[in-house]
């Protein structure tokens, strides 16, 4: 007997509580997805099942629509419902629904880089090795995913902060002051169209993928309790694509 079909809602609402709140092990997420459907944007070309976003057999190539990321590459989009689809592109696209192994084995050997969209632009940049891993039906040991983009090309705007950050900043102090890998630390405020909201800045003596993420984890379990409720924080490292804005307008209250 299968194991029942995970609704979108459901993988929607496990998506956040994993990549937003990181309160859920991502083990969790991708064994709901492996027993999902997810849906491809397809050109009119792929005939009248696509328009009614049914798949039939599915079998051999699918004419995607590539997306672009946020540099101008295309990159391959996925969604996890067809009202993402609509709220992400802005538009009614036609769409091909097949589950996620399915998908993901017939994708695979594509050379654009694959993006999972969800509700709230909460995106996923897969590797290779994690979208291989899923098209046999397994669920992956390690992932190297990306908790966090901007994908499409959205206004942000930077600044000063402007909220109370002095509970926060106590706690980072104490907190930082035992991670000998976090040589400072640094508050900017960002509006885009999903709020208005904290970003924490780090710079680490070791700024490699994996040590940015546990540092990131623990940052994340520290500030529940501190951060006031119906706030959000997001994390990101100052040498980053926000560089400029660390250094124009970032209020540093932890240095080693």
């Amino acid at each position: 007997m299968e194991p029942p079909l995970i609704p979108a809602d459901a993988l929607e609402g496990l998506m956040k509580k994993v990549f937003v709140d990181m309160a859920v092990d991502p083990g969790l997420f991708w064994d709901a997805i492996l027993r999902a459907h997810l849906f491809v944007p397809v050109s009119k070309a792929a005939g009248p099942e696509a328009e009614s976003g049914v798949d039939s057999e599915a079998e051999g190539e699918i004419p995607v629509v590539l997306g672009r990321d946020a540099k101008g590459n295309d990159v391959l989009w996925l969604f996890t419902s067809p009202k993402v689809i609509e709220e992400y592109t802005e538009q009614k696209l036609p769409y091909l629904e097949l589950p996620s192994p399915k998908i993901f084995s017939t994708v695979k050997h594509l050379k654009y880089p694959i993006v999972l969209i969800g509700p709230g632009q909460v995106t996923l940049e897969m590797d290779s090795a994690l979208v291989g891993t899923l098209s046999e039906g397994r669920v992956p040991e390690k992932t190297e995913e990306n908790i966090r983009y901007i994908a499409k090309e959205t206004q942000v705007m930077v600044g000063a902060p402007m909220e109370d950050r002095a509970p926060l900043e106590n706690k980072f102090r104490e907190l930082f002051g035992a991670q000998e890998v976090v040589l400072e630390a640094s508050f900017i405020q960002v509006s885009d169209d999903t709020g208005t909201r904290l970003l924490l800045g780090l710079k680490l003596k070791d700024e490699s993928k994996d040590e940015f993420r546990r540092v990131a984890h623990i940052v994340a379990n520290a500030a529940e309790g501190v951060l006031d409720k119906g706030k959000t924080m997001d994390i990101t490292l100052m040498s980053g694509s926000l560089k400029e804005a660390f250094e124009k307008y970032g209020i540093v209250f932890f240095k080693r």
